[in-house]
């Protein structure tokens, strides 16, 4: 890895992801090498650019295997909760839902659909660089891609594909929720709606010193503070969505933010209903240019190896 200092403006870092789980929250590493790559490791992913300028971020997920997926009833079934439940009570509901559905995650396979955009932060200008389809899987805590084609053109892993690329989006931030929502502190901060359903938002913060996201800039290293927010729905307690943003970020970086959501919906299989990953977004806002770049990701075509499934939307 290079040591020299980053130019900060006009070439933006290069990012890239991947994680590493060292404690309860998986400790996640950002670092900035070469002329401007930013490597970021955990549930967001770093997208990079081949040739030189802007880059957005890469969603990969490497951690270390877990124990095998449960059967589906291996955890206890929590007694439905009502709109009018107590804040902490349907806050335990979520868990007990989120680890479910983490458990669940892992039996099933779907196509992932990733639309690659950059433009500016306003919105002027946007240009779709292209499409990039997958087959993808949630093993031992980890996302497995196969099947992935650029376009029309068959590539051997995301990493192999020029341009900005993106892994993690499918369970890896299920993860981390699952980690974070274990070990720190939570606050409600709502009563909304998400999609017509009534939702609680629930918040948590992470401090820079107590961060698991870890940057590295030449031989500089910072942790990042970020907030997750979490809709989860009043009346069972589901999760719906899930949102992530740094809060603040090292000048020397060359980024201003960092955003990434998965949003939840029911999928209809065997004759019963699922709530898992429908769409994704994961954004980078660069220092100074205002140049953004971010992915769209769909997943559909839901199936537990062998059998179809149907997203109702």
């Amino acid at each position: 890895m290079s040591s020299r200092r980053i130019p900060l403006d006009p070439v933006p870092p290069k990012p890239k992801v991947s994680d590493s789980e060292t404690s309860a929250i998986p400790k996640i590493t950002l670092a900035v090498a070469g002329l401007g790559a930013l490597f970021l490791t955990g549930y967001l992913c770093g997208l990079y650019k081949s040739e030189g300028s802007l880059a957005a971020l890469v969603n990969k997920g490497t951690a270390q295997p877990s124990a095998p997926a449960k059967a589906d009833n291996s955890l206890p079934v929590a007694p439905p909760f009502t709109v009018d439940s107590a804040p902490g009570d349907l806050l335990a509901r979520a868990k007990l839902e989120n680890e479910l559905l983490y458990t669940e995650l892992q039996s099933f396979v779907c196509s992932e659909q990733m639309e690659r955009y950059e433009g500016r932060f306003n919105g002027d200008s946007a240009h779709r660089i292209d499409t990039v389809n997958a087959q993808v899987s949630f093993e031992n805590g980890v996302e497995n891609y196969t099947g992935i084609r650029q376009n029309s053109r068959v590539r051997p892993s995301m990493s192999s594909i020029p341009g900005a690329w993106s892994e993690g989006e499918f369970g890896t931030l299920l993860r981390q929720t699952r980690a974070l929502i274990a070990t720190q502190p939570v606050s409600l901060q709502t009563n909304s709606e998400l999609n017509g359903v009534p939702t609680a938002l629930y918040s948590l913060d992470v401090s820079g010193t107590e961060s698991p996201w870890e940057l590295t800039v030449g031989s500089q290293q910072y942790r990042v503070p970020f907030r997750t927010q979490v809709w989860v729905s009043q009346s069972s307690g589901q999760i719906l969505k899930i949102a992530r943003a740094s809060t603040a970020m090292p000048p020397d970086s060359g980024i201003s933010e960092i955003q990434w959501s998965v949003t939840l919906k029911p999928v209809e299989l065997d004759g019963k209903t699922w709530l898992l990953p429908s769409t994704g977004d994961y954004s980078v806002l660069y220092q100074r240019t205002n140049h953004r770049e971010w992915n769209v990701i769909n997943f559909s075509d839901y199936h537990r190896y062998a059998s179809r499934s149907v997203i109702h939307f």
